[in-house]
C-alpha cells in the first residue's frame, strides 16, 4: 500500500499523461487528412479516424480513470484488499 502523497503524485502523473496523448492524437488526425497535394484516399481517411478516435480515447479514459482511482485511494474514500 502507497502513502498517500505518493498516491497524489502518481494520480497527477496518471493525468499528465493524457495530455501528450491528445497532443499525438491531434498530430495523427492532421497527419491523415488528405492535402490538395497529396494524401490518402477518403475512404482510408476515414477508416483512419475511426481507429484513432477509439484507440486514443481507451488510452485517455484508462489514464483518467487510474488517476481517480489514485486520488479516491489518497483521500481514504477506498481501501485496497
Amino acid at each position: 500500500m502507497l502513502s498517500p502523497s505518493t498516491n497524489r503524485l502518481l494520480s497527477l502523473v496518471a493525468a499528465g499523461a493524457a495530455l501528450p496523448l491528445l497532443g499525438l492524437y491531434g498530430l495523427l488526425m492532421y497527419i491523415s487528412t488528405p492535402s490538395p497535394t497529396g494524401g490518402m484516399e477518403p475512404t482510408m481517411t476515414t477508416v483512419c479516424y475511426v481507429a484513432l478516435t477509439f484507440l486514443f480515447g481507451g488510452l485517455i479514459t484508462v489514464a483518467l480513470n487510474f488517476s481517480s482511482q489514485l486520488s479516491r485511494q489518497a483521500k481514504g474514500q477506498i481501501t485496497t484488499p
